[in-house]
């Protein structure tokens, strides 16, 4: 066997191993805090995993990086990219959340004002016809 074959997959073996421990201690710390929601655990976890792949891919191919390094660069930043990307979901959600809710209290609001200028209510009628049985009784 060659002996750049050989060091070859010795150096993917260590690859995998070390991404493999890094991602799984990652995705524990996913099940046990609060990161995301229960049901879209395996979903936040493939995606991220997939991030680790290929920036391991990145940097141990094409950068030629140590391949221990190449794992370590590759979770940060796999782990960072997915983090930041659901921080800024999270925030357009909860933006389009509250201009949903403006909109709705706008829409409420105009009918509101429009009945308090118009005299609908009986008990407000009922006041009117009481002035004016005063007004034309004295």
């Amino acid at each position: 066997m060659d002996i750049n074959a050989c060091e070859f997959w010795q150096e993917v073996l260590i690859l995998v191993i070390v991404s493999m421990l890094a991602y799984f201690c990652f995705l524990e710390q996913l099940l046990v805090g609060d990161i995301v929601k229960r049901q879209f655990v395996w979903l936040y976890a493939a995606i991220q995993f997939s991030f680790v792949v290929i920036f391991a891919h990145v940097f141990y191919d094409l950068i030629r990086i140590h391949p221990v390094l190449a794992i370590l660069l590759a979770t940060f930043a796999g782990c960072g990219v997915v983090m930041c990307a659901r921080s800024v979901l999270v925030e357009v959600l909860r933006l389009r959340r509250r201009w949903v809710a403006r909109s709705n209290n706008q829409a409420d609001s105009e009918p509101v004002l429009h009945q308090e200028t118009q005299p609908t209510s009986s008990s407000h009628v009922q006041t009117e016809i009481r002035n004016v049985e005063a007004s034309s009784g004295n």
